[in-house]
């Protein structure tokens, strides 16, 4: 269980990745909730499933970073792209080769915490928030200092957060996303997947589109397979997701 659960979660990011990329949020949600479900059921995160996990975390919380209301962390304080800007600082850690796309999406997410909470005229909370976001590093100081201005003028609207917008952040999350998947396109379950649509001559769109047959001996392993995604979704309503 615990090995299949890997993949299962390997394929459940993949999964997240892309319908994040294609921005198709029905789909998105619902693998969403898979992803979920797999990672509350982990004792320990294994260090060769970090980055899933954290890229998981991460992606769920940029989808809904608009919307303050939602928790993700104890502390009601924290705004669901603060949250995300911890799984950011964990993906960081994991990684040696992203420097200049790694500053550039810190950067966005840490303007956007502020964007958001100015957009919202939450002005009192968009000076609090920027007290927890810097050191007193004086790398951090120059945007430390135009976002404390920016706050000051209780304009959403200014240059500086519609140079850095919302969408832009997306853009650079989606071009992180295709260098995740390159890397790690070693994704089991879809290789196995792949040789299946191989060995039956079929294109994608063939597949879906074919009338499901399952014969006798196939159908053993299709309850398996069924009963094995239906303890995720079992999983998930234990846990109250």
């Amino acid at each position: 269980e615990a090995v299949a659960a890997e993949w299962m979660l390997e394929f459940a990011c993949s999964c997240l990745c892309r319908h994040f990329a294609e921005q198709s949020g029905v789909d998105f949600w619902r693998w969403r909730d898979v992803a979920q479900a797999l990672i509350k059921g982990l004792s320990q995160i294994p260090p060769h499933q970090k980055k899933t996990v954290y890229l998981c975390q991460l992606l769920i919380r940029i989808a809904q970073g608009k919307t303050l209301g939602l928790q993700f962390e104890n502390d009601q304080r924290i705004s669901p792209l603060e949250s995300a800007l911890s799984f950011w600082t964990l993906l960081e850690r994991e990684e040696n080769k992203l420097e200049k796309l790694h500053e550039d999406i810190r950067r966005l997410i840490q303007i956007q915490i502020v964007a958001v909470h100015m957009e919202n005229r939450y002005f009192k909370e968009a000076a609090e928030v920027l007290e927890r976001l810097f050191t007193d590093s004086e790398s951090d100081k120059p945007l430390r200092v135009k976002l404390a201005t920016v706050i000051k003028t209780k304009d959403p609207y200014v240059p500086l957060l519609q140079s850095f917008s919302y969408s832009l952040l997306i853009s650079k999350i989606k071009s992180y996303i295709q260098l995740f998947m390159k890397i790690n396109e070693s994704n089991f379950l879809i290789q196995e997947a792949t040789k299946h649509v191989a060995s039956k001559g079929l294109g994608a769109t063939a597949l879906q589109n074919r009338p499901v047959e399952v014969n006798e001996n196939d159908r053993s392993d299709l309850k398996t397979k069924q009963g094995f995604v239906l303890s995720i979704f079992l999983l998930r309503d234990v846990l109250g997701q």
